[in-house]
């Protein structure tokens, strides 16, 4: 099948596709050095960026693969005694779920490899949520995995009574001119990078 004959859906797929072949080629070849300096900076940038003196709970994630280091993140927002938690993966086309998480605490390995609080951590509704991407676009779309896990959990806070303020968290050079969109793709409130704050709204 030519691409031109290809259905709307097939062709954002193979769109969507490429792009994460290519961004993730650009992860890999950033240095450790490079990222670990871009990571610190982020992390300063974001607790410039929200106003945490009123915020409640803060969801982060823990990296993976070359993403952007939350780690130097956790410890700032821990040392200015900010509640934090990690996500729990629930299984396929479930919502993830939040669970209470402080340095220092242990962690276990769920699907995909991701580190993840135990069960038996209290679960939380955050106030912010800061996202993993692969890239995003200044209108604030981001550009996942594919498995859609952030996309219906940030939907379901949303429906709540109190939605949650969503962050993209990534470097400055994931930023592309457009991210492939589709329905049910949720916008992000803001995009903290180590070079600048993105504000979509």
């Amino acid at each position: 099948m030519s691409v031109s004959s290809r259905s709307p859906d097939a062709t954002l797929a193979a769109e969507k596709a490429g792009l994460r072949r290519s961004l993730l080629t650009q992860r890999m070849a950033m240095s450790p050095a490079d990222a670990a300096e871009a990571s610190l900076q982020a992390a300063r940038r974001f607790v410039r960026a929200l106003d945490l003196s009123s915020t409640g709970c803060v969801a982060l994630f823990w990296p993976l693969d070359g993403e952007i280091d939350t780690r130097p993140l956790l410890h700032a927002l821990h040392a200015l005694g900010v509640p934090t938690a990690l996500g729990r993966m629930q299984g396929r086309d479930r919502p993830i779920r939040f669970h209470r998480w402080q340095p220092g605490e242990p962690l276990e390995c769920g699907p995909f490899r991701v580190q993840q609080p135990m069960a038996t951590s209290p679960p939380v509704v955050p106030q912010v949520v800061a996202t993993p991407l692969l890239a995003f676009d200044a209108q604030g779309y981001r550009l996942g995995w594919g498995g859609g896990f952030y996309d219906r959990t940030l939907a379901e806070l949303r429906a709540g009574s109190s939605p949650p303020a969503c962050v993209g968290y990534a470097f400055a050079w994931q930023e592309v001119e457009q991210v492939p969109r589709e329905p049910f793709d949720q916008r992000l409130d803001m995009v903290v990078t180590e070079q600048r704050t993105v504000h979509t709204g």
